[in-house]
């Protein structure tokens, strides 16, 4: 009879098997495939998986379950086949585990849930790994073993309900940057103190990393009183054609993971790229030390805690009158084409108005334009005036948006407001994609998180930036009062200021005025000057979050051809009305048409009501 997999754990270091993806799709499975559904489908190509596992010495299968739950399944039509997925996967390992006299233990594999468009209720995801766990539970695991969770958070979800729908230990294995960071921004030793007071069993790390990036892992991790484990990636793979070939030899895998079992891992396998050769190779070093040391805890790195808090970037000019002056905002659209001189030069006349500051949309509509990072880094060479950059978690991915944060810093642009964007036209799925890895919540974070001196994934970044986090406040929705719930959430997520979306009565106003008046961080109202009756009906009807009444939009028509003279008219009065009620205006001029801006502008200073 085996041990207990925990009590030997405590005794000696445990050999797992490698990846079981990877393995499937080089005997031929198709990558577009649920591969789960070869436990039903083609047990015979599973169960050779687990035979080869077992000969190379691997002491632990994992069961062919990592995408078995109803929300992965539901992507394939087999939300309805999770128990018997599960099941069956369960009751392959163990019969493989069985054969011949193994002793071998069975982890029931339980993966992320995927990238979802909207979060899960967390009842809803305490449900889905419930129902997984139950179903490997009875198809006869040892232990299950949550792996490659990107996200503390889901993580510790799928903990708690594994352990209330079973009496099996859990091992818990997140995935951690090249930096040694979570990709939810925690630190090793954070990630593992968090697993354990939540109930693993074991704690660790797999996928993502090559064994030299879990040994620094390790080495951040701090002082563990759980058994660790480490099952890293063969290194880091090349695209070649449908493949991720990787390329480390079986040799140097093992020699690396060797060096994390002397800091301290006992539950030691492999994930993506590895394969029966890169398990008897670790099979033999195992066997040629004698790893049967009693589990001690190992001192690695000092908490992060401890080190010296990270030199602040100087607040902007624009941070500094925050809630303290009344501000007139004005902003520009970058050029659809590389004609650069006529938008340098509107923004030359609004600085030399004064205004407080010129803001730089990003694509709006999604259309392509010239960068607004690099047009607002030219505006404030150019000028020297205050400019606040628009960014959108359309077009940049997680990796692409850091860069970018980390551009605008060094360039001295703090001064942001964090939006999701436009999607991509309706149609142009083929050829268009919007990324939206990060939504304004999640940019808010971010950004937030850089005034911390931290990326993402928890690491310093050598200085503190000051970032002036903005976001937008739309009241012209049919559910305002849901916009107003946004604003509450993205003040706690960081936002120290709203700009409006643009309105046009004195009716809107009080409605906004009402909703807010419990919001103590500044409001600037957004106020876009109409330029003819065609802009109007353009406006009202196409362009998302803009409503124009039927009383402006027929002024507009009697106003002819001196559409453009009606249309400053129009918003001057809503500017007079509205003046002291809000920590500003957002003017948004059409087509870039400075001149109306500037009109606005000068009324505002000859009247006494703004001073530059």
């Amino acid at each position: 009879m085996r041990n207990d997999l925990m009590h030997e754990l405590t005794r000696r270091v445990v050999l797992a098997d490698g990846a079981m993806g990877s393995r499937l799709f080089d005997k031929g499975a198709d990558p577009a495939s649920c591969f789960d559904l070869l436990n039903l489908d083609n047990p015979a190509l599973v169960s050779e998986v687990h035979a080869e596992y077992l000969t190379a010495g691997a002491e632990v299968l994992e069961t062919n379950t990592f995408g078995a739950n109803a929300v992965k399944l539901e992507g394939f039509g087999l939300a309805h086949r999770v128990r018997e997925l599960n099941l069956r996967g369960a009751e392959l390992a163990r019969r493989a585990a069985q054969t011949a006299g193994s002793l071998a233990w069975v982890a029931g594999s339980m993966g992320p849930l995927g990238r979802l468009e909207e979060p899960l209720p967390e009842e809803r995801v305490a449900q889905v790994y419930a129902e997984q766990a139950q179903a490997l539970a009875e198809g006869g695991a040892d232990v299950l073993i949550l792996e490659t969770f990107p996200r503390l958070e889901t993580l510790l979800l799928a903990l708690a309900a594994a352990k209330e729908a079973t009496k099996l230990p859990v091992i818990t294995q997140l995935v951690f940057t090249g930096q040694g960071g979570s990709l939810s921004g925690q630190s090793p030793q954070e990630s593992f103190a968090a697993m354990i007071r939540a109930g693993a069993d074991v704690v660790g790390i797999n996928c993502g990393l090559g064994p030299q990036g879990a040994l620094g892992v390790l080495r951040r991790a701090g002082t563990q009183h759980r058994p660790l484990s480490v099952m890293p990636n063969a290194g880091f793979p090349e695209q070649s054609g449908d493949r991720l070939l990787y390329n480390s030899s079986p040799e140097y895998f093992a020699t690396a993971v060797m060096r994390c079992v002397g800091l301290g891992a006992r539950l030691v396998g492999g994930c993506c790229g590895t394969g029966p050769a890169h398990i008897a190779a670790l099979r033999k070093l195992l066997n040629e030390r004698n790893a049967s040391a009693p589990l001690q805890a190992v001192q690695t790195a000092a908490p992060d805690a401890q080190a010296e808090p990270a030199p602040e970037l100087p607040p902007s000019e624009f941070s500094r009158k925050l809630g303290v002056k009344k501000m007139v905002l004005v902003e520009l659209d970058p050029p659809k084409h590389l004609d650069i001189a006529p938008t340098l030069k509107g923004a030359e006349a609004l600085a030399n108005a004064g205004v407080d500051a010129i803001t730089v949309a990003e694509n709006p509509l999604a259309v392509p334009r010239l960068s607004n990072v690099a047009l607002a880094g030219m505006i404030r060479r150019r000028t020297g005036a205050e400019v606040l950059v628009h960014l959108t978690g359309r077009d940049r991915n997680l990796v692409g948006m850091q860069s970018t944060i980390m551009g605008l810093a060094a360039q001295g642009l703090q001064n942001v407001l964090a939006v999701t964007g436009d999607p991509p036209p309706a149609g142009a799925a083929d050829v268009i994609k919007g990324v939206f890895d990060l939504r304004s919540f999640e940019l808010i974070e971010l950004l937030a998180r850089f005034n911390q001196g931290q990326n993402s994934h928890g690491d310093p970044m050598g200085m503190r930036s000051n970032f002036a986090i903005g976001a937008a406040f739309n009241p012209n929705t049919r559910n305002p009062a849901l916009q107003v719930r946004r604003i509450e959430r993205k003040i706690q997520c960081g936002a120290r200021y709203f700009l409006t979306q643009p309105v046009y009565t004195r009716e809107k106003v009080d409605e906004v005025l009402g909703l807010t008046a419990h919001i103590d961080v500044p409001i600037y109202l957004g106020v876009m000057p109409l330029a003819s009756a065609r802009n109007a009906e353009f406006l009202h009807n196409e362009f998302p979050g803009i409503s124009i009444p039927d009383d402006i939009r027929a002024r507009m028509h009697a106003a002819g051809d001196n559409g453009a003279t009606m249309g400053a008219d129009i918003a001057w009065e809503l500017i007079e009305y509205a003046w002291d009620n809000f920590a500003g205006i957002y003017l948004m001029p059409p087509f870039n048409r400075t001149a109306v801006a500037l009109d606005l502008v000068a009324r505002l200073r000859d009247r006494g009501l703004w001073t530059p």
